[in-house]
């Protein structure tokens, strides 16, 4: 076998990136677009010593489970991952992977997914869009990137977003070019527009934030006013300026330019100041399913303590306080600590105290107090070790566990496991057309 050799394959698995695993002598090739129990023609694109990859020639035969995706870019834009499995097999896929992963880094053999809640319409979901702006051979280009690339995808229709949001979009494009405004080359770190991150809320509310290198934003009266005109849906226009080179799409400065530095959304009857830089789930109705399944696996009452760890701007501390005696958030960002403050005080939620810090560290501050249920919804990398061991040793009755990694999920789920009983799991589809899942995982203290 070696590279640019034709091979006839058959798929027999899904990893977690919903590539399709094939073996050849014992040996995997992961090939993209390619669903359990098909055949194909790969031609192998690269080979290491443990792996290889490949690529689709053609079909040699069809999965029932293969729906066309409505994307025309589908494939080639990095944005979703498994458009052309139908929504059906796309949940049993994550539910799949889940365990298996579960299993795999957990060692957890027996613990199984009791549910995955999913969406009735599973297409222009998102209430948080990025989309960069870059200079491609002296032209204008916005779109997202092909996978593992910073190669620009123009984005003329997008189906999990919302469609006034691509429009907006491609309006600010036009304008770019209209004004002969360059957007920035990563090359030679020129050019002004580098992003444009656009929120919508529940009362479809939008703000418009243009990232740019430097202050210098050219017919920036001219462009707001344009933009308002044509959408009065854009509620906010904001420019953040990041002049560092890498991948990071927020700088630390920002100014408004037209309307409030923040909009009002609302998260089952409590509302929510949100900033450009605010981390707010980004589907709007799976977050209240997953918030509902939190409540529910909490059960909070009137005598209950209760700690919301990386609490964030306070969406779940607020959610909880209404039912329990009172709530600590915990969460090292400190203007996400300000905006939860201000979160509070707008839904008149007296019973609840943010504390700036690591939540490791702070619960150790705790000890006096005797601590009913502790919530964690950490990033990506899971919870941090010390913070497991402070539980366990706690001894806390009850943990909600809150993850959109698996993995880092499954790890932190073994550690925990001896001294708590793994009681249920329930997957969120909070990420429809793509690999991505949430879970909630409810532990009780072993007696």
């Amino acid at each position: 076998m070696k590279v640019n050799e034709v091979i006839k394959v058959e798929c027999i698995d899904l990893n977690h990136q919903a590539l399709g695993v094939c073996k050849i002598d014992g040996f995997p090739i992961f090939v993209p677009n390619l669903l359990i129990g098909e055949v194909a023609l790969i031609e192998i694109s690269k080979l290491t010593k443990s792996f290889g990859q490949g690529k689709v020639r053609k079909h040699l035969s069809f999965s029932p489970d293969r729906v066309k995706a409505i994307c025309p870019v589908f494939g080639n834009c990095g944005g979703c991952q498994i458009m052309h499995m139908s929504y059906e097999s796309q949940l049993r896929y994550k539910v799949k992977m889940a365990e298996e992963t579960f299993k795999r880094i957990g060692h957890l053999d027996n613990l199984k997914v009791k549910k995955i809640i999913a969406m009735n319409e599973p297409y222009y979901f998102r209430n948080k869009v990025q989309v960069p702006f870059r200079l491609v051979n002296n032209q204008n280009r916005c779109g997202f990137f092909k996978k593992n690339t910073h190669e620009i995808v123009p984005l003329e229709v997008c189906f999990i977003q919302p469609l006034e949001a691509t429009e907006i979009i491609k309006t600010i494009k036009y304008l770019l070019d209209e004004y002969h405004i360059s957007a920035y080359s990563e090359e030679s770190h020129k050019g002004i527009l580098r992003h444009v991150l656009i929120r919508k809320t529940i009362y479809n509310d939008y703000m418009v934030v243009l990232i740019t290198k430097s202050e210098e934003l050219p017919h920036r009266e001219e462009i707001i006013s344009r933009l308002i005109k044509k959408y009065p849906i854009i509620k906010s226009v904001i420019q953040n300026i990041n002049s560092q080179k890498g991948n990071v799409i927020l700088g630390e400065k920002s100014k408004v330019l037209f309307g409030e530095g923040t909009l009002i959304d609302e998260l089952l009857g409590l509302k929510f100041h949100i900033s450009e830089k605010s981390f707010f789930q980004t589907n709007h109705l799976q977050t209240e399913e997953l918030y509902r399944q939190i409540e529910k696996y909490v059960d909070p009452q009137e005598c209950d303590v209760i700690v919301d760890g990386y609490s964030g701007v306070g969406t779940i501390s607020l959610m909880l306080a209404r039912k329990a005696k009172l709530v600590f958030g915990i969460e090292i960002v400190p203007e996400a600590i300000a905006d939860a403050r201000v979160n509070a005080s707008l839904n008149n939620i007296t019973n609840v105290q943010f504390i700036v810090g690591k939540t490791e560290t702070e619960i150790e501050k705790l000890k006096a107090i005797e601590i009913n249920t502790i919530v964690v919804d950490p990033p990506r990398k899971g919870c941090e070790r010390k913070l497991l061991e402070a539980i366990i040793e706690r001894r806390i009755k009850k943990i909600i566990y809150v993850s959109c990694d698996v993995a880092t999920l499954a790890r932190d789920l073994e550690i925990l496991s001896s001294s708590y009983n793994i009681t249920e799991v329930t997957l969120i589809d909070m990420f429809p057309q793509t690999s991505g899942v949430e879970a909630v995982v409810l532990l009780e203290l072993k007696k």
